[in-house]
């Protein structure tokens, strides 16, 4: 197995890199994301991961972040894997507490940690990561091992509709006959 150096350091003191405007890029692996890992499938290696740490030049300090990763994950429609490439890009506030949150434009996700206190880079990262997967995971179109999944058309479902109604299984039935006689004075 090759061991690759992770140089992206996991707690670091965010404010004190904000006030020193630095920035830090490096992998982080995804093997030691919790969370994460147990919809990853087969040997994933590394998002790779740039943060630039600055302030305003008054009391708001913030971070912007890229986050790249190759995952594979389970197709919902075949179970298969499924490559998927994320790319995101955020924007942090530090935030000593949940008050401030007004105080920040949409623009910026909060980041509660105190001024003095340690934070995880890595944790923040499989937040990002977490966020950035699509709401379901399958292979483009054509590509899925499973076929695609048929489609009925407006044509086809309102012609169900037709016979839902004529056989009278149709549950709302009873409410337009409610209706009528409720027009008539009954």
């Amino acid at each position: 197995m090759l061991v690759v150096p992770i140089n992206l350091p996991d707690w670091v003191l965010p404010w004190q890199l904000a006030q020193a405007q630095c920035s830090l890029q490096g992998k982080v692996p995804l093997a030691l994301m919790s969370r994460l890992e147990h919809e990853l499938l087969g040997e994933e290696e590394y998002a790779w991961v740039e943060w630039m740490f600055d302030h305003d030049g008054g009391n708001r300090y913030f971070a912007r972040g890229r986050i790249q990763a190759h995952l594979r994950l389970p197709c919902q429609r075949c179970l298969q894997i499924v490559s998927i490439e994320i790319a995101t890009q955020t924007q942090i506030g530090l935030m000593a507490d949940e008050s401030e949150i007004q105080q920040w434009s949409d623009q910026y996700e909060p980041w509660i940690v105190k001024p003095a206190e340690a934070a995880s880079l890595w944790n923040l990262v499989e937040e990002e990561l977490l966020l950035a997967l699509p709401l379901v995971v399958r292979h483009s179109v054509g590509e899925c091992p499973k076929g695609e999944v048929p489609k009925l058309t407006v044509d086809q479902d309102k012609q169900e509709e037709r016979v839902l109604q004529q056989r009278g299984s149709n549950p709302f039935s009873i409410l337009n006959k409610l209706e009528v006689k409720g027009k008539s004075g009954i």
